[in-house]
């Protein structure tokens, strides 16, 4: 082919190619394109399926859709050796196959196959032409190789705007998600006489396990939970309103016995969890009028009791295991009074490992120091001093896991 000939097919084609607004169009546009810069008499584009171990023809003449097992074939051998094939006589070949029943008889003789190459060196598919009277020559092989890299660039622009676009719906979905965790969370937290108390929960993903909750009982009394799911992310997340769900279900009405609650709590989390889904949780009943804490901590992180006469601080850690861990377990509660000045902080894991760049960890010693610095404030500045002091020791580095912080302070 003459260079004015070449010349002309390119420039005709590279205007038709960058008008066309979708890629399947621009991928016609380039199989037309490499079929008459070589004098081919028919071209294909063929693309790999990893999930079904397969290539298939994205653009094909004079065909439908055609698949064949990764590796197979000229084109096969093309895309997995990553490197040019040129063959003048299929006969010869034995790698050629002879698809005539997919092809409506359509006889191939000689066939030139050039891998189409992402920006990072990596095979995406191939550009095969077929047919061309008297063979392919290596100035075909330099005018196919502009057709494969239209054809690389086009596929990879889409793989991007898919990605983009992928990735913005999840984003969206997730933001939706976010919100409606945060709306589990009490939006109107009851007054309780004598008690001043608040809580905070900050995922380190878009949405978290961690969960607290604050709940007002028929009689006055005062029920109030932090847990933590295992894991992180939407799959913890949808545990997390599993859970919370049903521990308001279950605080309907008042209970006898705090352990026979989390024991028949139990039973519920593992029959609706997966198995390796569970929850650390630390339940709370206040009777307000008599400042008696009745607890049971179900494998979560110990809260610190500040005792405001003689400063004294211990941990709450009468329970048993997680919740939905095994299908039957037994708790045990403990008791504690409260007296004006004292204050109790129920914290997840995600504050006491908060880590730095140079990794490393807090930990309950240096969270119990803190607790007490700050044992005079209003529960809510507490707790805004704690996860701003766990923030200034971690600096730039990335939030871990999630953050749960909850103080309660007799008045």
């Amino acid at each position: 082919m003459s260079n004015d000939r070449i010349s002309r097919v390119i420039f005709d084609y590279a205007t038709r190619i960058g008008g066309a607004r979708e890629t399947d169009a621009s991928l016609q546009l380039n199989a037309d394109m490499a079929r008459d810069l070589v004098g081919a008499d028919r071209c294909s584009i063929w693309l790999i399926d990893n999930k079904a171990k397969e290539l298939w023809t994205k653009v094909s003449h004079g065909v439908k859709e055609m698949r064949i097992s990764l590796g197979q074939g000229i084109v096969g051998a093309c895309i997995a050796q990553n490197e040019t094939i040129l063959v003048n006589d299929t006969a010869t070949d034995a790698r050629f196959l002879n698809p005539s029943a997919k092809t409506g008889g359509y006889v191939t003789q000689n066939l030139l196959a050039i891998p189409l190459r992402r920006t990072d060196g990596g095979v995406m598919g191939a550009i095969q032409v077929l047919n061309k009277p008297g063979g392919f020559s290596q100035e075909d092989v330099d005018l196919l190789g502009l057709a494969a890299a239209y054809s690389a660039s086009a596929l990879e622009t889409q793989l991007l705007r898919e990605q983009a676009e992928n990735a913005r719906l999840l984003q969206k979905e997730l933001d939706i998600a976010r919100g409606v965790q945060q709306r589990l969370f009490p939006q109107a937290p009851p007054a309780i006489s004598g008690l001043d108390y608040a809580a905070l929960c900050r995922p380190a993903k878009t949405v978290g396990g961690d969960y607290y909750d604050f709940i007002s009982m028929p009689d006055g009394s005062f029920f109030f939970t932090v847990g933590d799911v295992s894991g992180k992310g939407v799959g913890a997340a949808v545990l997390m309103a599993s859970i919370q769900a049903s521990i308001r279900s279950q605080t309907v009405e008042l209970f006898d016995s705090l352990a026979g609650l989390l024991g028949n709590f139990n039973k519920a989390v593992y029959s609706f969890s997966l198995d390796d889904k569970y929850s650390t949780l630390f339940c709370g009943h206040l009777d307000a009028s008599r400042r008696k804490l009745t607890y049971a901590n179900a494998g979560h992180v110990r809260p610190i009791l500040y005792r405001a006469a003689g400063q004294r601080m211990s941990t709450l850690d009468i329970g048993g295991l997680p919740v939905g861990l095994l299908p039957i377990a037994r708790y045990e509660q403990g008791e504690v009074e409260l007296a004006t000045g004292d204050a109790l902080l129920c914290f997840s894991d995600g504050l006491s490992e908060a880590s730095n760049e140079a990794g490393d960890m807090w930990d309950d010693r240096i969270v119990s120091a803190e607790f007490a610095k700050h044992s005079g404030l209003p529960a809510a500045e507490q707790v805004a001093a704690l996860v701003a002091a766990a923030d200034a020791f971690a600096g730039d580095a990335e939030q871990a896991d999630d953050m749960t912080v909850m103080v309660l302070r007799a008045v």
